[in-house]
């Protein structure tokens, strides 16, 4: 067996699953090279790191913490901001209504009809203008 096939079938061979001549000739190469020894080792011990790593359980008070940390991170704004905000807002916002208010009124008041318009005689006023220029008279033209 050369080396390729030596680390082709490693995994098999550390699983059991090779079948009996393989696995005895990967057993030889393996006592007879020190390089493929040498890989099998190192991938024996990764692989029970590994599973060492997968037994360990979290800590069971790291997710409480976490869960109040986020909840902290939630709270709604009114819990925030102090009292004294609140009613500062308010003030602001009764202060701009009474200042529209009071510049509407002032504005519907500056505007007084000029005393310079001439006025028009009644009988211009009484004029029936639209029988003068009738859609229908312009249309036969």
């Amino acid at each position: 067996m050369n080396c390729q096939l030596c680390q082709k079938e490693s995994d098999a061979y550390r699983e059991g699953r090779l079948p009996a001549d393989t696995r005895t000739q990967v057993e030889t190469h393996l006592r007879v090279c020190k390089k493929c020894a040498e890989s099998y080792k190192l991938q024996t011990l990764a692989e029970r790191v590994i599973n060492k790593e997968k037994e360990l359980l979290p800590n069971p008070f790291l997710q409480t913490r976490i869960m109040a940390r986020i909840e902290n991170l939630e709270t709604p704004l009114n819990r925030i901001i102090p009292a004294y905000m609140s009613a500062l807002r308010s003030a602001i916002i009764a202060t701009s209504l009474a200042a529209a208010i009071f510049f509407g009124v002032i504005m519907g008041n500056i505007y007084k009809p000029s005393s310079s318009a001439k006025t028009i005689p009644v009988e211009l006023s009484l004029i029936n203008d639209a029988t003068i220029e009738s859609v229908d008279i312009l249309s036969n033209e």
